[in-house]
């Protein structure tokens, strides 16, 4: 286990000195050696702690004071340059100080942030001590703020109080020296163990104990505040779902409505013995393929099969029956799934998982509706519907060489295409609304939604690893986890939460390679990036590069003409 890191960050103004301050208390009164610094300030701050003030007769922190404090007591504190974040406006202006209401708000939006990314980047063992001076009220506001939206457990905000008063802006005091010293105190001199330093230990909400993604990338302090307030109030309605009503296939994207749409023409026409689905794993096939049996009226009931979980060898006995000494242990006859499923419909998930010898005997069933059990001389008809699914492309399977040619070309004739869920993103606030109901009355939880900031991710997020069931195994998780009294769910599953982050950075790994490099690029530089990426995978052939990307050739000389890319003379 790694060791736990003290980091302090102080918050401070034109007041350097309560840097030095909260370490010597942290130290002297608490036993805590500060492993790192970050100071949050203004220009003129930072200008005061790296150069002091001649005309105040302040003497400079970073590369004299600091430095000298640490070598009294012994303290091996990192406190750089880099270390001092000046608070930037929206242009990445430097503020010099806060004036006004609109300062103010600047410097709230970026206190939360930093705090936020210090914690982040420290990771769990990370313990931060925050720092304010009691003389910079309204930063004070705002380094509390971020400590209760981020607010871990072991965290602490302090008030650095100095008494007496007047000695917070002494230019001779900036810590109780191991040896007392005389300092001037307006017109008198008094000693530095006269002085008393105090951190007052500021409690504050720690709502980042419960709401892991309170956090937000882009949202304004007014927003913060309001949000917190929201928080606060925790008296809420139970939500509960419609009675016994299941939806079961639900979405409103014009791809999804569209095959759900030709899965029902299928359906209602008996003359077609056999539909293939293709989709992902957890689009929905096997729903699908219920509601191709609804639809079709039929006087059977509806049996679903796994073709991955037989044994080698298996299926065929299962499916389509065996005889009594068919092979060792057949010691009675016995019906396959198949019979048991007559005047029904049959779900076969995964047919690319079967041997050819099976899809053989298959096509049979499907071209004439006969079965011959195994070991049996004698044919038996039967009236079954199949439906049939695939979670690759079809043209893939046929490459595998793992599909007889003749079944493949009879189960693609009537096929339906469901899209992966990040071709449906639209449906996806539809879907956690309705997995929310479900979940919250199962568990009897007062859950009413999700956080603007757990959509976003769940709307970025592709879901290749297993679309709408990866999606209703979150939702299940995290109401299951949440609090009695919570209404906004605002924590990320650590393995959807590590799932994104993997995505991000292969994303941003891609985006580097392909722009050389470059990240923050707008949309028409992506796109001309990318496409000169790939004109020279293929060599600069334009009729290649189209079809890699899917378009025409004219479209494609179309875009480089808009763009600007221009082919080389001397091509390889």
């Amino acid at each position: 286990m790694s060791k736990q890191k003290n980091i302090l960050v102080a918050v401070l103004g034109s007041t350097p000195q309560i840097l030095t301050e909260t370490l010597w208390c942290l130290k002297k009164e608490k036993g805590i050696d500060i492993d790192e610094v970050f100071v949050i300030t203004t220009s003129l701050g930072k200008k005061l702690i790296c150069k002091g003030s001649s005309d105040e007769g302040l003497p400079r922190l970073l590369n004299g004071v600091f430095e000298k404090f640490c070598k009294e007591f012994g303290m091996k504190t990192k406190f750089t340059e880099e270390n001092i974040r000046v608070i930037k406006d929206e242009n990445g202006n430097e503020l010099e100080d806060i004036r006004d209401d609109r300062q103010n708000e600047i410097a709230a939006n970026f206190i939360i942030n930093e705090i936020r990314e210090i914690i982040n980047e420290g990771g769990k063992n990370t313990v931060l001590h925050c720092s304010v001076a009691g003389g910079r009220k309204t930063m004070s506001v705002y380094a509390a703020l971020a400590m209760t939206l981020v607010g871990r457990r072991h965290d602490k905000l302090y008030h650095v109080l100095v008494s007496p008063p007047e000695v917070e802006r002494n230019p001779q005091f900036f810590y109780k020296p191991e040896k007392p010293t005389k300092i001037r105190l307006n017109k008198k001199e008094i000693s530095t163990d006269e002085i008393n330093i105090t951190l007052a230990e500021i409690p504050f909400l720690r709502l980042g104990e419960r709401y892991g993604n309170i956090f937000p990338d882009d949202i304004t302090y007014t927003e913060l505040v309001g949000r917190i307030q929201d928080y606060i109030n925790i008296e809420r309605p139970f939500v509960y779902g419609k009675g016994e009503e299941k939806i079961e296939i639900i979405g409103e994207d014009e791809k999804f409505k569209r095959a759900l749409r030709d899965l029902e023409t299928y359906a209602k026409n008996e003359a077609v013995r056999v539909v293939l689905l293709v989709g992902e794993s957890g689009t929905g096939k096997e729903l699908f393929a219920k509601h191709f049996h609804t639809v079709s009226k039929r006087r059977g009931g509806f049996i679903a099969v796994n073709c991955s979980g037989f044994p080698e060898g298996l299926i065929e006995s299962e499916l389509f029956g065996y005889v009594k000494g068919a092979f060792t242990g057949a010691v009675d006859n016995r019906k396959g799934i198949i019979e048991e499923c007559d005047g029904g419909v049959l779900f076969l998930d995964e047919i690319n998982k079967t041997p050819k010898s099976f899809q053989a005997k298959l096509l049979r069933f499907i071209e004439y509706g006969e079965i011959r059990p195994v070991g049996s001389t004698k044919v038996k008809k039967v009236d079954v519907r199949i439906v049939v699914a695939l979670n690759q492309e079809p043209k893939e399977w046929l490459k595998s060489d793992a599909v007889l040619p003749d079944f493949y070309n009879r189960i693609i004739r009537h096929q339906v295409k469901i899209p992966p869920l990040r071709e449906r993103k639209e449906d996806i606030p539809i879907l956690v609304e309705f997995f929310i109901k479900k979940y919250s009355t199962e568990y009897k939880k007062n859950i009413k939604e999700i956080s603007k900031e757990i959509m976003d991710m769940f709307l970025a997020y592709d879901w290749k690893l297993g679309n709408v069931r990866e999606l209703d195994g979150i939702i299940d998780d995290m109401i299951l986890r949440a609090d009695e009294n919570e209404q906004i769910i605002t924590s990320l599953p650590e393995n959807l939460s590590i799932n994104v982050k993997a995505q991000d950075e292969s994303t941003r790994r891609y985006v580097r390679e392909i722009s050389g490099g470059a990240v923050n690029l707008t949309l028409n530089e992506l796109e001309r990036r990318y496409i000169e990426y790939r004109l020279r995978k293929n060599n600069y052939n334009v009729t290649k590069t189209a079809q890699d990307l899917g378009l025409k050739r004219s479209t494609l000389q179309h875009k480089m003409k808009k763009l600007g890319i221009v082919l080389p003379k001397y091509r390889h």
